[in-house]
């Protein structure tokens, strides 16, 4: 017997032989010592924290595999003394809880109908911070009532005079169903609808319509017509699937989804922001566990927001790293890597996340991530509380391959590659975005996209590749001043405010990024740049869409001291307009300078393309006119040598993964690169 079944014999069955390779994102080793612990009936944690105890300093060479559900009341903890280990799941599957199973019995029925039932303090000190019902996602009790099928309704909106952090104006109609309490919050949108907090409520006047907020923070700056709603009373728990604790007399009040009762059914409360935490160490490796019901807690929010806290894994300061076929759900965030070496996340399935899905970076003052590669992971539904929320954001961080990745169904970003910090620690640099398919994005805020790359602070060259990606189904959530919403088609390039939402998005200081290849669908808007400089736009196919294909934006006149745009190219690229209103070319260009931006060789076509497809501001085309036709664009100072208007001769069929040139037709004929074959396997697969 093993020194290491001898520390533990009641909880394991040891067997001995090499790693088998049951994974392709896991290569084969050396051979391992394969100690395997099952859960008990009750699920409790002990057992799984001894075994890790009892490999300390020897954990390089062991595999510890698990079987059956653990219910954590602290995070798995892997240092330096757990180096080597790889913990992973075995036959049957391991789940690890975030949270309290809550007893079926004791519950009695309260005056208002609701389920009722007190939770001692020891287990859960804060209360249940989410509830999740046999894996379903319970809300908590909110005014006004929202509609799945229908986000936009649900909220009230701020009135005219709201400004700052401390306060917002409320619609004194708005507040009728509202007393004020202990334990009101309000979960509410900044004023140009980027993101949302959660904050207490410290004082309400009906009389006058003032909300005053007790924490809400800084950097999150209030504004008139932006969507808020009311949270933690008991008043507004009204309809099946809500809950709210009270946490002065430490009563949990559900009401149930449906009449079956609470027999039989997996009733969590969730206590954990991360469930397991690897920390200065080296080549740990978690594989095929299922991680579920933690807090939803994605960020600090007393920091700015890519302060990044939680992740169901937390790797902080650790290298060689492998995060590999894990199933993470009702969580705050997935996984969240912070200063990390040589790392390996692919093929894990990240879902329903309060905050990001997959957050690559940095601490505050802290050291970069280098040498990261994000593959094949499918992550879907992210950033119902904290819609500044992203299927992966990278920041801080060199040397980055994020490929084969599917996000669906995400907050504001698919990908989102990010230098925001105003001292430039968190520089962002050879990155390769490549064969992703991102798919309905930005769908909770007023400036989002389907991959992003941003960068605060002007450097050298980022040296950044997005690349054989297909973008499909960008939308938008923005609120007017008026309380209404725009419409998920309306756009208007005099209009000022309207949303912002492009299939890839380079911003602010984008300097040296290549986007090639790349298809585009159904996505509100094209390909922008927003005052980047030195970024080539070459062979993208943007198909469809209610705004600008081709966008650029120079805002350097409207910020003192901020250089104007320089030498981007837009080249070879196939527009297809089908909508009446939709242009093909949209410039903003205060300094009236062509220098800019240069277009050539790109084919437009379609039954949208018309007399007003092309549109610059407050420059002109071509005798004077603010907007026009294919001529007009052609003899604008814009273009270098000659644009094409013509049939480009394209086949796309989704349903049967098909994109190609036709070799007769106008594409070929200029020498239009076919799709590549990294972007027709990916249609391929996504039939």
């Amino acid at each position: 017997m093993s020194i290491l079944a001898a520390l533990v014999p009641l909880f394991f069955v040891m067997v001995a032989h090499p790693a088998a390779a049951t994974s392709s994102c896991v290569m084969p080793r050396e051979a391992r010592e394969v100690v395997r612990l099952r859960a008990d009936r009750d699920g409790s944690p002990l057992p799984l924290f001894r075994a890790l105890d009892a490999v300390k300093q020897r954990a390089r060479g062991v595999t510890l595999e698990l079987e059956g559900t653990f219910f954590l009341h602290r995070p798995l903890e892997l240092g330096p003394d757990h180096a080597g280990l790889e913990l992973r799941a075995g036959p049957a599957g391991a789940r690890l809880v975030g949270g309290i199973p809550l007893p079926a019995e004791g519950w009695r029925r309260g005056a208002d109908g609701a389920l009722e039932l007190r939770l001692e303090e020891p287990r859960l000190p804060e209360g249940p911070l989410d509830l999740f019902l046999d894996g379903l996602t319970l809300e908590p009790a909110r005014h006004p009532n929202g509609d799945a099928a229908d986000p936009r309704r649900g909220w009230l909106f701020t009135a005219p005079g709201t400004q700052g952090t401390r306060a917002f104006r409320a619609r004194p109609s708005d507040l009728a169903a509202v007393v004020p309490e202990p334990g009101l919050s309000v979960l509410l949108y900044d004023a140009p609808q980027w993101s949302t907090n959660l904050a207490r409520v410290a004082r309400l006047d009906p009389r006058t319509g003032v909300v005053e907020l007790a924490d809400n923070v800084e950097w999150h700056r209030l504004g008139p017509g932006t969507p808020y709603r009311f949270m933690g009373s008991r008043r507004f728990l009204d309809r099946p699937g809500e809950w709210h604790f009270d946490p002065k007399s430490r009563s949990l009040a559900l009401r149930l989804p449906d009449d079956r009762g609470l027999a039989g059914r997996r009733l969590i409360a969730a206590a954990l922001d991360s469930l397991v935490l690897i920390r200065d160490t080296q080549a740990i490796t978690l594989q095929g566990l299922e991680l579920v019901e933690g807090s939803p807690r994605g960020a600090d929010r007393q920091m700015p927001w890519n302060h990044i806290g939680g992740g169901a894994i937390r790797v902080e300061n650790a290298r060689a790293i492998t995060l590999c076929r894990n199933r993470i759900r009702g969580v705050g965030q997935g996984i969240a890597l912070l200063s990390v070496e040589d790392a390996l996340i692919a093929e894990n399935h990240i879902a329903r996340t309060a905050g990001n899905g997959i957050y690559l970076g940095m601490p505050w003052g802290g050291r970069p991530s280098r040498g990261v590669r994000i593959a094949a992971n499918r992550i879907e539904d992210i950033g119902h509380r904290f819609v500044d929320s992203s299927g992966i954001l990278v920041q801080g961080a060199q040397e980055v391959e994020i490929v084969g990745n599917r996000t669906a169904r995400t907050a504001q970003f698919g990908i989102y590659l990010a230098q925001t910090r105003a001292n430039g620690e968190d520089r962002i640099g050879a990155i390769r975005v490549v064969g992703n398919l991102v798919r309905d994005s930005n769908l909770s805020t007023a400036d989002g996209g389907g991959i992003k790359l941003y960068a605060a602070v002007q450097d050298e060259p980022i040296d950044a590749v997005i690349a054989a990606n297909w973008i499909d189904g960008v939308t938008h959530f923005m609120a007017k001043a008026d309380g209404s919403f725009f419409p998920p088609d309306a756009y208007d390039p005099e209009r000022w405010p309207q949303p912002v939402s492009l299939g890839i998005y380079l911003d602010w200081y984008a300097h040296g990024v290549i986007v090639e290849g790349n298809l585009l669908t159904r996505t509100y808007s094209g390909i922008g740049i927003v005052n980047g400089s030195r970024n080539l736009i070459r062979h993208n196919f943007i198909l469809g869409g209610f705004a600008a294909a081709l966008v650029v934006d120079d805002k350097s006149a409207r910020t003192p001291g901020r250089p104007r745009m320089v030498g981007n190219r837009f080249e070879g690229n196939i527009v297809v307009r089908d909508r009446p209103n939709a242009l093909a070319v949209s410039i903003w260009d205060p300094d009236r300078s062509p220098a800019n931006v240069r277009f050539t060789r790109n084919l437009y076509s379609g039954a949208g393309l018309g007399s007003r497809s092309f549109h610059a501001a407050p420059r002109r085309l071509s005798g004077g006119a603010q907007a026009g036709g294919f001529s007009l664009w052609q003899a604008s100072g814009y273009v270098e040598g000659r644009e094409y208007a013509r049939d480009p001769g394209l086949v796309f069929d989704p349903a049967r993964g098909e994109l190609r040139l036709l070799p007769n037709g106008a594409a070929a004929h200029l020498g239009i690169p076919a799709p590549s074959s990294a972007l027709l396997a990916l249609l391929r697969e996504a039939r």
